[in-house]
């Protein structure tokens, strides 16, 4: 069988981001609009009270470490920001958008364990370097695999193709996808981002997390999600179909400049903020 190509593959993923899609579409009508405020922006966001409760237990979680609880969207946003909101909630519609996965190669609670870790980690590191927008970092991190998820839902009998390859020889995932498909999983992820028109820096950090030195455009969030995807797989943390560790980029890892004695800082952050963070983005 022909394997699909990356276009044949996005032919089936809708440009809507599930039902959170009208919710998101207009908190960017009211951030276009003079009269945006925290209350219509609120108001909009309550219209879905899921979406609501995860936001508030996001917001009440190690995550975000406030001393005081928060009771309201309102608040919710006035202390985390609406761009910071708006990133978060896009983040959890794209789980929501590949809920209904098969897992007969992927259980999908360990992918999102794997992929939330990951996306702790690089918020950590970001504001260990005091980058900018570190929650950015954080939706990079959380995104990084979501190309195979589009192929395991697109296309079975490819995945299938690419599954039984990878477990009959010692041979990292994305060699295998490599082999079958002729492209592999971060390619799916940056050209599914770029179909749902993310920021191209975004696009970058998915596109070219395990070769950073390849992206035309977010090379240093690519490095960061580099460095936390290996970090992450190194504690074991999920699973996103990887048996082994990706290796880590000693040539990324320099160019980091992160202080060595930071690293046991970011696992404990990590350790300490996945199972709320897990809690907050996932449907029970």
């Amino acid at each position: 069988m022909k394997p699909p190509s990356i276009e044949q593959l996005l032919n089936g993923i809708p440009s809507s981001l599930g039902s959170c899609g009208a919710v998101l579409r207009e908190i960017e009508a009211e951030l276009r609009s003079p009269q945006c405020s925290l209350s219509t922006v609120g108001a909009a966001i309550e219209k879905d009270p899921d979406l609501t409760s995860r936001l508030l237990r996001l917001g009440n979680s190690p995550f975000y470490g406030y001393t005081s609880r928060l009771t309201s969207v309102a608040e919710a946003i006035s202390l985390i920001g609406i761009q910071r909101v708006q990133d978060l909630l896009q983040a959890s519609s794209i789980i929501e958008r590949f809920s209904g996965v098969e897992e007969k190669y992927v259980n999908m609670q360990s992918f999102w364990r794997h992929s939330l870790a990951c996306g702790i980690a690089a918020r950590v590191v970001a504001m260990e370097l005091r980058l900018p927008k570190p929650d950015k970092f954080f939706v990079a991190g959380l995104l990084h695999d979501v190309g195979r998820l589009v192929l395991l839902g697109q296309s079975p009998d490819a995945a299938q193709q690419v599954f039984v390859l990878y477990n009959s020889r010692r041979m990292l995932l994305r060699e295998a996808e490599m082999k079958v498909l002729g492209f592999d999983h971060q390619q799916i992820g940056g050209a599914l981002l770029r179909h749902w028109k993310y920021p191209v820096a975004l696009v970058g950090a998915v596109a070219s997390h395990h070769h950073p030195a390849m992206a035309e455009v977010g090379r240093q969030e690519a490095s960061v999600v580099h460095f936390c995807d290996y970090l992450v797989n190194a504690m074991q943390i999920g699973c996103s179909g990887e048996q082994y560790a990706p290796p880590l980029s000693m040539k990324v890892w320099e160019g980091l400049h992160l202080p060595l004695e930071t690293v046991s800082s970011i696992v404990g952050a990590v350790d300490d903020q996945i199972d709320a963070v897990l809690a907050a983005f996932l449907r029970h």
